[in-house]
């Protein structure tokens, strides 16, 4: 009972601090750093991104970094994906699991670049179509982070990450510092039932070329489970302070113990239109002994296909 009375506090004081992200908005886009909207790890990315109240999968850590406080055993996870337009993203995730009581600790790192562009200009030549071009010029975007979660009860984990992100495009460039905070709460442990929340990218930033400089805030809620033997289920609410919210499904199944596949949906309130079935997800995950591979892709209609590969480890738990 106590740490169901903690429970809703913590989740109370998250919603009366982060009130104006629950707000209406119709100003999509207008946020910089907008790579830290992209998903991270390729079975988060196949269950549509509901993943901010799954437990013990290092890959949760970006979504709610409490579940550092559920891993089991120490993780370390790679991720490649291919996006559209000669974009492609890295990031690495490490966390150390804290034996019962103690605090476990992560780190992070994400790193998005784009191939060169090539640099325009205008000119004063009566023929063509006023420019010309002179070269090409590079783009990348970086966000590393320290993270720390605890149990304040048995069923209650909260947890925390610093971070350092920076933004360059051609000459001009911005830094910002942000955290995120998140609990997970379990509700029940035959079917594993978990509920979290989180709030994400709340910080500040230096100003781009003059420009001021807003972070891709958000607030996350969600509830997973294994309702099915073998199945587990998980939906999130997702809120950035550019949009009107969404709604992210996710399923998997494992039929064999080493195979799964998974699939998603995301239905955003407020959708910008890629045609075809740009809200889907899906993806695989195979593992052998300690080691895993997941596979998600994400059809974006005329834009292509994303790609999502994530390799990851989990070491042996040590002994009490």
């Amino acid at each position: 009972m106590k740490s169901r009375v903690m429970a809703f506090c913590y989740i109370g004081v998250s919603f009366s601090f982060f009130a104006p992200l629950l707000q209406g908005a119709s100003t999509s886009g207008t946020t910089s750093f907008s790579f830290l909207n992209l998903p991270v790890g390729a079975r988060a990315t196949a269950m549509g991104e509901a993943f901010g109240s799954v437990p013990n999968d290092i890959q949760g850590l970006v979504y709610n970094p409490a579940s550092l406080a559920t891993l089991a055993a120490s993780q370390l996870s790679f991720q490649h994906l291919t996006y559209v337009a000669d974009v492609d993203q890295e990031a690495i995730a490490f966390g150390h699991a804290g034996r019962r009581e103690e605090m476990s600790w992560g780190v992070s790192s994400n790193y998005l670049r784009v191939g060169d562009i090539t640099r325009t200009v205008a000119t004063d030549q009566a023929s063509g179509d006023g420019f010309t071009e002179v070269g090409t010029f590079s783009t990348y975007d970086m966000a590393l982070g320290a993270s720390a979660a605890a149990p304040v009860t048995d069923d209650l984990k909260i947890g925390g990450t610093v971070k350092w992100i920076h933004e360059s495009l051609s000459d001009a460039s911005s830094s910002a510092g942000a955290l995120d905070g998140g609990l997970i709460y379990r509700l029940n442990d035959e079917h594993s039932w978990n509920a979290g929340a989180a709030v994400e990218n709340v910080g500040f930033a230096s100003k781009f070329a003059d420009a001021a400089v807003k972070l891709p805030s958000s607030f996350r809620a969600g509830l997973s489970g294994q309702p099915f033997a073998q199945w587990l289920l998980a939906t999130d609410y997702v809120k950035r302070v550019d949009t009107s919210g969404e709604f992210d499904v996710g399923a998997e199944v494992t039929p064999r113990r080493f195979f799964s596949m998974r699939l998603g949906y995301r239905y955003a309130l407020t959708n910008p239109d890629f045609g075809g079935l740009s809200n889907f997800s899906a993806g695989l995950g195979f593992r052998y002994k300690q080691m895993s591979f997941d596979y998600a892709f994400i059809p974006l209609g005329d834009l292509g296909m994303t790609h999502h590969i994530s390799i990851n480890f989990r070491f042996k738990p040590k002994p009490d």
